[in-house]
């Protein structure tokens, strides 16, 4: 759970930055909105982090639930959200 929220809060890529993966579904934020942008995406982050800790890890046997990780490396649309070196 650690970990998550550490990765949650990490450096990540913003729309317009080169490393974002969805660049063809959302518009570059304006100057005045990037610091913004960055906290919304950075608080999406941690919640979605905090909420999936709970459906992702048995609670019985501490461990991951099989059913769950079978969505880590699929693509949705044609786009995948998992950096290739990160697993």
């Amino acid at each position: 759970q650690k970990e998550l929220s550490a990765l949650a809060i990490s450096t990540f890529p913003i729309p317009g930055d080169a490393d974002f993966p969805l660049n063809g579904m959302f518009v570059k934020p304006a100057h005045s909105e990037i610091d913004k942008m960055k906290q919304y995406l950075e608080q999406l982050r941690k919640e979605c982090s905090d909420r999936m800790i709970d459906r992702v890890i048995d609670p019985e046997t501490n461990k991951p639930s099989k059913w769950w990780l079978c969505f880590v490396r699929r693509c949705f649309m044609g786009k995948t959200l998992l950096n290739i070196g990160s697993l």
